[in-house]
This record gives structure tokens, C-alpha cells and sequence, in this order.
């Protein structure tokens, strides 16, 4: 060094001003990309250089720069990774480090790539089921409001005006619209402030299991729940073995990596009993949170020396099956929606029909 300067914590910590977090998708092509160039023959100072200056996102470039500074310094790349655990998760450090261990960095990196397009493809698959019937529901929710606030209201001038007796179902409407219309702040701070205690006792960890365990247990999204979380965890963790990962380590990164607690503990006590000399198939099984089929598979790649190949055919299962599972819960779920929908018009308009209807006989 020439000179030396001390500089502040801030200065340091890049941490500060990079994003917190780049979407999979992005990540994925990023990675793509930067094994291309080093398959194509550059050195990984020479390809991180050349791939910030073709970024388009200025976060990314950021990022990559501050990567490639960082290698330009003496670090390995998984060190320099490290710097930025927001935005590369654990999975992502771990096999770029075997990668680096055993000479196949580009390998490696061509893994992370696919691993990020499946799980981008699923998360976007699980979005665009959901779009729908989420739409509906928004439109019902502010066509009753619609209705409750301020139709209802100019219709009950009528029929209070005559000083007939109301059927209960008007009576009833009448009620519920005089909340929207007079009590409206209350029916505001009562949902503002059961929002706010929910999401804090989901953030909280007794909050969350439960909520997980019970998410879990539900007929048909806890099976969707259960598979998207096995194809995602015997993905990882086929992919891990596969590059030279320990399986320790794998099925630690592999916890990390799955939303639902429920699973995520039966996966550190996997880890705790593989630790303790038992067979990867026999601590799945033991847990009773994976499928019969997954313990299965594992005993067979256990036997024959190609775990990762088993884990890796249980994931590609399961993706399937999580498609399957999508496209008929969307199916049944659209009439559904729309029944739900209609009758509730179908109430609103009945209970403002009958006055009508029994104005009428008194007339005749």
C-alpha cells in the first residue's frame, strides 16, 4: 500500500446503501450470465468487470462492483458474497464456495442459475393462480361497500317514509349499512388495529408456528404447502450434495431456506439425527412431515450412491404434482368465488325487494 487512511464503519459496510434484496428471477439471470462469460474462457475479475458494466439495474451494478472490488482485494468470490447476505442467501454462498473447492466454479454457478429459474417459475405460477381469484374478491369487498354506503341508505329513505314494518332480512341490511355509514371509523380502527396485532404476532415465533402448523393442516392448501416445500427442499438440497456440499451443511442452508416453520424444524431434527449416525431416509421418515415417497426415493439413492440424483427426481415430482394441484385448485376455486359473489347480491337485492313486494299487496 502507498498509504493508509482510516475510514468510518459506514465506509465499509456496503450493506448500507445496496438493496436488500434482488428478486430471484434477476438473480438467476445474473448468475447465468457470469457463468457464461467464465465459460467462455475470462478470468472472474475480468467477467464480474465486464458483467456490472452490461447491468442495466443500477442496484445490481452496484452490487456486482463492490463483488468484483472485493475479488480485485483478494477475496474469494463466496467471501466477497458474504458481504451482501440480503441479497445472496445461504444456499447461494454455499455452493459458489464448493464450486470454488473443488475447481468447478462455472458448474457451479450454471447450478445456481437453474435453481433460481425453478424457483422463480413456481413463485410465479403460485402468483398467477392467485390473481383471480384475489381480483374477485377485491371487487366484492368494494361492491358491498359500495352498496352498503351509499345505495342502501337513499333506498331506506322510502321505506322508512311509508311506515310499514320491515321484513327481517331488510331490517338486518339496514343495520349492517347504518355501520358503513355512521360507524365507519370504528369498522376503520377495529380492521387497522386487528391488522396490526396479527402481524405482530405472525412476526412473533410462537405466532408464526402456529399459524404455519395450521396453514399446514388445512385439506387442500396444506397439501399444496407440504409439496411446493418438499420439491423446494430436495431440490436444494440434490443440488448441494450434487456440487460436493457436506450434507450437514446442506440440510442446515436447506432449513434456512423453507417459509414454513413447521417443516423447518422437521428438518433440524433430520439434521440432528443424520449427525447422530442415522440414514437420511430413516430421519425423514422418522419426522412424519415428508411423504412416504420422499424417505423412498432417498433409501434407493442411499443404497445405490445417488442421493442427489433421488432428491433431485423427488423434487421434479413434486413440482408436478404442485401444478397439478394449482390448476385444479384455480378451477374449482373460480365458481366458487362467483357463487359466493352472487349470493351476495342476491341478498342485498332480495332484502330491498320485499318492501316492494309487500307495498304492492297492501295496495291490491
Amino acid at each position: 500500500p502507498i498509504s493508509v487512511v482510516a475510514v468510518s464503519t459506514a465506509a465499509v459496510s456496503p450493506s448500507a446503501w445496496l438493496p436488500r434484496r434482488i428478486t430471484p428471477r434477476t438473480l438467476a439471470y445474473t448468475t447465468r450470465q457470469l457463468a457464461d462469460l467464465l465459460g467462455g474462457g475470462l478470468q472472474l475479475l475480468s467477467a464480474l468487470t465486464l458483467l456490472a458494466k452490461q447491468t442495466e439495474q443500477p442496484a445490481l451494478r452496484r452490487v456486482i462492483e463492490s463483488l468484483a472490488d472485493a475479488v480485485r482485494d483478494g477475496r474469494s468470490l463466496s467471501d466477497a458474497l458474504a458481504i451482501h447476505p440480503h441479497v445472496f442467501p445461504p444456499l447461494y454462498r454455499s455452493l459458489v464456495k464448493a464450486g470454488e473447492t473443488g475447481g468447478g466454479l462455472e458448474q457451479a454457478l450454471s447450478r445456481l442459475a437453474d435453481l433460481g429459474e425453478h424457483e422463480a417459475e413456481l413463485r410465479s405460477r403460485v402468483r398467477s393462480a392467485s390473481a383471480y381469484p384475489l381480483f374477485v374478491l377485491c371487487v366484492a369487498l368494494a361492491m358491498t361497500v359500495f352498496l352498503m354506503a351509499y345505495v342502501i341508505p337513499k333506498l331506506s329513505l322510502i321505506f322508512l317514509e311509508t311506515g310499514q314494518g320491515l321484513p327481517l332480512p331488510t331490517r338486518l341490511l339496514l343495520r349492517v349499512s347504518e355501520l358503513f355509514t355512521h360507524w365507519w371509523w370504528a369498522l376503520l380502527l377495529a380492521v387497522i388495529t386487528l391488522a396490526g396485532l396479527g402481524r405482530q404476532w405472525h412476526a412473533s415465533a410462537a405466532g408464526k408456528a402456529a399459524i404455519d402448523r395450521m396453514l399446514i393442516g388445512l385439506p387442500a392448501f396444506g397439501a399444496l404447502t407440504r409439496k411446493l416445500e418438499t420439491a423446494r427442499f430436495s431440490r436444494n438440497v440434490g443440488t448441494m450434495v450434487s456440487e460436493g456440499v457436506p450434507i450437514l451443511q446442506a440440510l442446515d442452508v436447506a432449513a434456512q431456506n423453507l417459509a414454513n416453520t413447521t417443516l423447518r424444524l422437521a428438518v433440524a431434527r433430520v439434521r440432528e439425527a443424520v449427525q447422530e449416525g442415522s440414514s437420511l431416509a430413516g430421519a425423514l421418515s422418522s419426522t412424519g412431515e415428508f411423504p412416504l415417497f420422499v424417505s423412498n426415493m432417498v433409501a434407493v439413492g442411499e443404497e445405490s450412491g445417488t442421493v442427489d440424483a433421488a432428491l433431485l427426481k423427488v423434487a421434479a415430482t413434486y413440482e408436478r404434482e404442485v401444478n397439478r394441484i394449482i390448476h385444479t385448485l384455480t378451477t374449482i376455486l373460480e365458481p366458487v368465488l362467483l357463487v359466493i359473489v352472487g349470493g351476495i347480491v342476491m341478498f342485498i337485492v332480495l332484502a330491498m325487494l320485499l318492501p316492494v313486494f309487500e307495498i304492492g299487496l297492501v295496495v291490491q
